[in-house]
Order: structure tokens, then sequence, then C-alpha cells
């Protein structure tokens, strides 16, 4: 029998600055489908791990982000060749519209709109082309 929590996950590597990493991280965790996350080295080597999987318990999100991040900062401040990995869940909800967007017009309001820009063009003609008195 398998457990109805068994979700499929996929791993996301992380590129760009430090800033842009570390709000990558915090969307991520605040989107709730992150399970963990892994900074290695350019071997291979696991330099830090954490679980990002809380539960129940929802205050336990802020106090895990901060030193997440924290230690995010520090790996990818310090060294050069470092990969941060996310473990995520993917999302069997989310799916893929493909549609064409079609405006529908009213030709009353085409009209009204037109004339009223027509009524605008002229007003400002009006006081464009005065020549001023002295």
């Amino acid at each position: 029998m398998e457990s109805s929590n068994s979700r499929k996950t996929f791993s996301q590597e992380l590129q760009g600055t430090i800033t842009e990493i570390i709000s990558q991280v915090k969307r991520l965790i605040k989107e709730g489908n992150a399970r963990r996350v892994i900074i290695e080295d350019k071997n291979g080597k696991v330099l830090f791990q954490t679980q990002l999987t809380i539960g129940v318990g929802g205050a336990a999100v802020l106090t895990t982000i901060a030193p997440v991040v924290s230690a995010i900062s520090m790996f990818a401040l310090f060294m050069n060749d470092v990969k941060i990995i996310v473990e995520r869940y993917e999302n069997g909800d989310e799916y893929e519209v493909e549609a064409d967007f079609i405006e529908i017009r009213d030709e009353d309001e085409e009209n009204d709109t037109s004339s009223a820009a027509q009524e605008d063009d002229e007003e400002i003609n009006k006081t464009i082309g005065k020549d001023s008195e002295e």
C-alpha cells in the first residue's frame, strides 16, 4: 500500500547573482513546494543540506527561512564554484492551456469612443493653431 503523501520530486539548480539566488529560494519556500536545499561544491561534495518540509506547524516556516538563507548567502559569497540545488515537489495540479485572445468590440461603444476622440482632436487643434496676440 502506497502512502498518500508520496509525491514526485525533481531537482532544480539555481544560478545567478547572490541576491537573485536568495530571492528564488525565498520564493520557493513561500510557495511551499520546495522539499530541501542542497549546496554542493564543483566536485559534487555536499557542503550544506537542509529539509524544508514542515508538516502542520505553519509558524515554523518563519524560523526555518532565516538559517537557510544565511547559509546559502555564506556559501555563495565565499565560494565561487558551488551549486545550489532545490529539490521540489512536482505540482500535479498545474497544466498548460493554449488559448487565443479574441477581442470583441461593441459597435456602439466603438462609435462613441471614436466621436469622443474626434472632439478631443478638435479641441487640441483649436489651441495649437492660435497665434499669440499681444
